[in-house]
């Protein structure tokens, strides 16, 4: 499917919300990335239970969120980027002193509560990019975000049909009277659900705009809490693509 079949969906929009402003809409003048991550491969198949003990993951570089614009989170985030010939892989491990969700049906509005999110944009036009979201219930938020200077909206009447995602607690959910430790969510994208990609499969050297993100809500939703992302994005919305990191594809392989 190519951008203008994307675009084109815009008129089967299920819901805009909160972050998604029905009116002017940041431009999408794209700036030189200021976060850069090199995407390596793995030859080995990664049991996607959100549990993040592969060896691979071990062996995969590791990146730290900041606070949404900058400076350290409360509670830490780290996140790990691989691929292969079918998926990209993406491994979030929380630190969280009171795990919670209530949300159980796909697509909900996840982002009104804790959650890990991912924005792709695979050829950086800054207009078109895939969202992904999980919540530590294991819900998942997938759809394509067309964002102009007038509107931006999210396209919900697609969903990954091959995407395969799990988390793992260390804790206990929704329970207020004990201390958790954290939790870690893993997500397979297929690669041929990125359909503004350049190259499919990627090439050795390919660059796609990506950003990392964790809403995290320790006293509950409507209550103030704490966004962070890896490339630090203006502070009133996660919908800044010009602000997005870089990944570059590589054939090196992890051991």
């Amino acid at each position: 499917m190519k951008k203008h079949v994307i675009i084109l969906l815009a008129g089967f929009v299920f819901a805009i919300f909160s972050n998604y402003s029905p009116v002017a809409a940041e431009s999408a003048k794209m700036e030189p990335a200021t976060h850069h991550y090199t995407l390596k491969r793995t030859q080995h198949a990664i049991h996607v239970d959100g549990r993040l003990d592969e060896a691979v993951w071990k062996a995969a570089e590791p990146v730290r969120l900041s606070a949404k614009n900058g400076g350290e989170p409360e509670q830490a985030t780290t996140v790990r980027m691989l691929w292969d010939q079918h998926y990209i892989y993406f491994a979030f491990d929380c630190v969280d002193s009171h795990i919670w969700s209530t949300m159980k049906k796909r697509d909900e509005p996840l982002y009104n509560e804790e959650v890990v999110e991912v924005f792709i944009d695979a050829d950086g036009d800054g207009t078109t990019y895939l969202e992904l979201e999980v919540n530590p219930l294991g819900t998942l938020w997938d759809g394509y975000i067309f964002n102009t200077e007038e509107r931006r909206v999210g396209i919900l009447a697609w969903n990954s049909l091959d995407i395969r995602w799990a988390v793992h607690l260390d804790g206990t959910l929704n329970e207020r009277s004990d201390n958790d430790k954290g939790w870690s969510a893993e997500l397979a994208l297929p690669l041929t659900d990125i359909y503004t990609a350049p190259n499919m499969p990627p090439r050795a050297g390919d660059r796609w705009r990506l950003n990392l993100y964790r809403i995290d809500l320790p006293d509950g939703a409507g209550k103030p809490g704490e966004g962070s992302a890896w490339s630090p994005v203006s502070g009133r919305t996660f919908h800044d693509p010009d602000r997005f990191g870089e990944v570059i594809f590589s054939d090196e392989v992890v051991k």
